[in-house]
Parts: C-alpha cells; structure tokens; sequence
C-alpha cells in the first residue's frame, strides 16, 4: 500500500473504504480515483494497469480536463457552450434549423405553433451532455404533441426543441437511423486556432444518437486533411475496422467538405476568443455543415482510439 493510500485508510476510513468498495478491490485502481480524481471506468479505458505512472500521467482525465479549463477558459463565455439553447442563439447563423426553448407550461401554445408542419422534431435538455435526454419526438396530431409536451414538462428541467437534422448521403454511410457526427477539439493558442483532434461519430442501427455513451462508436480523424485514420471503439473494449451493420470501413475514409467545416470551425471559436477550449460537433446536410452543439468535451475516445494521451497538446 502507498503512503497517501494509508494516511487516507488512517484518517479518512470511511472515504478510503467507499473508494476502494467501488474499485472493486483493486487498490492500485482505487489509489488513481483518489489521489487523480481517475474515473474508474478511464483506468480500464486506457489501461492504466499495464502503464507506468509517468505514461498515465500524459492523459486528459475528465477530473484534470475540468481542472485545467476552470483556469484556461472565461467562465462567462464556457457558459454559452454549457447551454444548448444559449449556444443556437450565439451561433444562429450556423444552427441551419429552427428550434425552441420549452421552459414551462406556458410553453404549450408556441410548443405547438413550432411542431404543426413537422412529422417529428428532436428534443435536448439544456444543460446534459453525452446525448443523455436526447429524444427523436413524432406526432400525427395535436392529441401526440400535447403528450410530447407533457412529457417534457415532467422532466422538470428546460429543454431544446428544434427541426430534425436531414444528414448529408456520405454521413449516412455508415448509419441510417442516426444523425452521424463530426468532433472537432479546439484550442486557441495566441489568438490562433489549432485543431488538436477530430473524430467521427456513428450510431448503430435503429439508433437514433451517435454518442458512444449511448451504444454509438467513435474513429478518430487527422485534422489536417479528414481522413479516418483508427479503427472505432464503442463503450466497451471491442474495436471496428468497419460498422458492424453497414459494413462501411472506417480506416482510410474521406469526410467530404473537410476544409469548408475547419474554415467554419475556426470562424465560430474566435468568436468566444476567451474559451481556449472547445469541442464543436457537426453534421453534415445538403445545404453544408450545422452546429449540432458544443461543450468543453473529454477526449476519452480519442484517448482510446489513438493509444497515447494527448495532454502535451491539450495545454496552452
């Protein structure tokens, strides 16, 4: 046992005994949760149990991510990306659909103003991530979208409402039912913007989100030039060459319009000039890429994807 790890079962028992319950016994696992605020599901993702403590100390945890943007980014202006409904209002221009706040019960009236002409809408809470809450919403008549608002009412918490996302025929290679996604990672360093990651996004079949907390898998990108360039992980340890239902290869893939979405990435992240990092996901439609949204996303997929941590390029 560590010396921090019995000054904390000396002093701290209960904490100590509640760290390492949930640890599974593994103290070693329990000694990162602790002292590195390490998630223990990140220890098993980048299999900290075969990596030396320098070679763990090179990843972005969410813990040390969360840390390092409280002092690089204006808390004023993370507020907005923080903000579903905040960040389509900033960014309107590059939102390339209509949406809505549905905030309370006096909502009813615009709420079904917004869905008369449409067969089915997306609704997002405000303030969650990792496609938690996200709902595809359809309605033949008014007694349907009367019970969608109920429903979104009962959430007790505000939601986005907006036009669904008509996905361009190359994003919907891979998956269908999913509105398949572009990440983009952002850091402004001297005024200039530099792209420390990109990954793509897909859903599974009959799958309505891609984000792969939800069941979706994830490849990672070279900035440069938007190209695939890994294999996928999902949510557990297994890896994709291709998607398991369309059979569509990830390595060696070309996203079409690469150098139109980082020209419109770099115009929409000088915009927050004070927000040294962003995550800026996109999709792609007929009419070019929409702002799906942003946040100050982690990067445990592209961690995972690309075997090696990434906080050397994380820092200003």
């Amino acid at each position: 046992m560590s010396l921090y790890l019995a000054l904390y079962k000396t002093f701290l028992p209960k904490r100590y005994n509640t760290y390492l319950k949930r640890a599974g016994g593994n103290m070693d696992k329990c000694h990162e949760a602790l002292l590195y605020g390490t998630y223990y599901e990140e220890y098993d993702y980048y299999d900290f149990a075969h990596k030396s403590a320098a070679e763990r100390r090179t990843y972005v945890t969410d813990a040390w991510r969360n840390k390092i943007c409280r002092r690089i980014n204006d808390r004023r202006q993370q507020s907005i990306i923080m903000d579903k409904y905040r960040t389509a209002n900033f960014f309107n221009r590059y939102y390339g659909r209509a949406y809505m706040l549905v905030s309370s019960p006096d909502d009813r009236y615009s709420f079904l103003k917004f869905v008369q002409n449409e067969a089915s809408v997306v609704a997002k809470p405000t303030n969650d991530c990792a496609g938690r809450g996200v709902e595809l919403l359809k309605g033949h008549a008014s007694a349907d979208w009367n019970n969608h608002f109920d429903h979104i009412i009962a959430a007790g918490r505000p939601y986005i409402v907006e036009q669904l996302i008509t996905q361009h025929t190359q994003m919907a290679r891979w998956n269908i039912s999913s509105v398949n996604t572009i990440r983009v990672n952002t850091m402004i360093r001297n005024g200039k913007v530099d792209y420390i990651t990109a990954n793509i996004r897909v859903g599974r079949v009959g799958a309505f989100v891609d984000n792969c907390a939800q069941g979706g898998l994830c490849a990672n990108i070279d900035p440069t030039n938007g190209v695939i360039i890994t294999t996928a992980c999902g949510h557990d340890e297994h890896r994709f060459s291709e998607h398991p239902d369309s059979h569509m290869p990830f390595v060696g893939n070309q996203i079409p319009l690469w150098q139109q979405l980082l020209k419109t990435v770099a115009e929409m992240a000088l915009m927050l000039p004070k927000l040294c990092y962003c995550s800026w996901d996109f999709a792609l439609t007929d009419k070019g890429w929409v702002l799906v949204e942003a946040n100050k996303g982690e990067l445990i997929a592209d961690q995972r994807n690309l075997q090696r941590g990434l906080r050397n390029e994380f820092t200003l």
